[in-house]
């Protein structure tokens, strides 16, 4: 599963039009919005369309002015996780130090 969070600008007075363009692309819900315009608006992964074509979309919705990325998260696995029985060593500079 893939899902991406967004903060969309809007003129406040916009929102019934934006949300009901918005919410007319499959995996796409919109939640809270400040009084000043920022639409918070989740996108998931649906079927027939494509995440990338989905973002593209929502840029071009008539009543939003502008869109940020704030969140990303995918579940894709990248390969075989392996199972070990030993310690795994870590050489990641922002781990402390165990004496």
């Amino acid at each position: 599963m893939n899902i991406v969070s967004l903060v969309l600008r809007i003129h406040p007075e916009t929102r019934a039009e934006a949300e009901a363009a918005l919410t007319a692309y499959p995996g796409v819900e919109c939640h809270g919005m400040s009084a000043d315009g920022k639409l918070v608006v989740t996108v998931e992964d649906a079927e027939g369309a494509a995440m990338s074509d989905t973002l593209i979309a929502l840029h071009r919705v008539p009543q939003v002015l502008a869109a940020t990325l704030a969140y990303e998260h995918s579940g894709a696995l990248l390969g075989t996780p392996t199972v070990s029985n030993q310690p795994q060593a870590s050489n990641s500079p922002c781990e402390e130090a165990q004496s």
